[in-house]
């Protein structure tokens, strides 16, 4: 019995010994491997990351599961809503309604309990670091100084412009652009490509951006029966007299539609007067929806009698849906260029049924039916 006891004992130590060459040990083997080779494990807690080019020209470490997003410019917001992403929301630029419109919280109700740490130029780091974001969107307005604290901070920022310049470019709000056609069109498809992948809704994305390519086309086919010298002279009235010059998205619009922008000859976004618009005398005058008091201004002002679009009574509000900014969305695209085509040729365009188009396109990317 005492020489079987001792057996066993032996038997089990040299089970313990070999331990670590099995089992458990291969863990300590593993460590010695990667220390041999110079591969770093990653830590326990640490998130799969993979990183992008955002829209400012810098490179940023996005989680590769991303569900929290904090979006603090109207365009990004938009889009989201679009790729049927609002469920990752976790908070939203404080007048968002103001700027997109109440239809928003049509596509998504729960927008409204949403918290609001900030705006397009301006944001709260402490606000937004309690929201604990994956990700945070924000526009070429935001102080450098405040995305270095979001930086330090550990939160992913994400800016987006709609258009494709420098770097230096890409932080002024009114760029210069040496084509801006193909820098609000290309800018706007990397935005759209941006969002779905961060979002997890590239298919969704890929088809958003091939509806704006269709619908773009119809456009530019049903122009070419429109002769150069027949193209309209047409002015967008903003408040307090502002306007788009060359280097905005609109004035791209209006030359997609066949318009001619008769404020080409100023850059960006700039205030004029009426004596000027007098002089360039436009046959047509667009107010955008918001802004529809401007209209009332215009009729009620002896000062723009002489113009030819006042004297005729051109004078037109776009619709909600057109979105006709200074930087483009896929419904300005898709949908603002053929309703402002349409409506300067109509008889040009008497074979669209625009109706039939913008409830289609609300119905599939926004998921409701559009009321004006």
């Amino acid at each position: 019995m005492k020489n079987r006891r001792i057996l066993l004992t032996l038997l089990l130590c040299t089970l313990l010994l070999m331990l670590p060459l099995y089992g458990c040990g291969n863990g300590t083997n593993t460590a010695a491997n990667n220390a041999q080779t110079g591969e770093q494990q990653p830590a326990p807690s640490a998130k799969p990351t993979y990183t992008i080019v955002d829209q400012l020209g810098r490179t940023v470490e996005i989680p590769k599961k991303v569900d929290r997003i904090v979006a603090l410019q109207h365009h990004t917001l938009d889009i989201m809503l679009e790729l049927h992403a609002q469920d990752k929301l976790v908070g939203v630029l404080r007048d968002w309604e103001s700027l997109l419109g109440s239809y928003a919280a049509d596509v998504y109700p729960g927008i409204r309990n949403l918290e609001t740490p900030g705006s397009i130029s301006e944001l709260n780091v402490e606000a937004v670091a309690s929201l604990k974001p994956d990700v945070v969107f924000v526009s070429n307005q935001i102080p450098k100084e405040t995305l270095a604290q979001l930086e330090q901070l550990g939160i992913p920022v994400v800016g987006i412009t709609l258009y494709v310049a420098d770097k230096e470019q890409a932080s002024t709000i009114n760029p210069s652009l040496v084509n801006p056609d193909e820098a609000y069109t290309e800018g706007l498809k990397q935005a759209i490509d941006l969002i779905g992948q961060i979002t997890g809704t590239e298919n969704k994305a890929a088809e958003l951006w091939n509806y704006v390519v269709s619908n773009r086309a119809i456009v530019s086919e049903h122009l070419s029966a429109v002769p150069e010298q027949d193209r309209i002279k047409v002015y967008m009235a903003n408040e307090n007299m502002y306007t788009y010059g060359t280097g905005k998205y609109v004035g791209v619009a209006m030359a997609k539609a066949g318009a001619r922008n008769v404020a080409e000859t100023i850059k960006g976004y700039k205030q004029v007067s009426v004596e000027q618009v007098t002089a360039w005398n436009p046959e047509v005058i667009f107010v955008q929806s918001r802004y529809a008091s401007v209209l009332d201004e215009i009729r009620g002002d002896k000062a723009w009698a002489a113009i030819d679009a006042v004297k005729n009574g051109k004078l037109i509000i776009a619709p909600d849906y057109t979105k006709p900014w200074g930087n483009p969305t896929p419904e300005s695209m898709a949908l603002g260029e053929i309703w402002l085509a349409k409506t300067l040729y109509p008889d040009a365009f008497k074979d669209v049924d625009l109706n039939a188009m913008v409830q289609h396109f609300y119905q599939t990317f926004y998921g409701i039916d559009y009321k004006e």
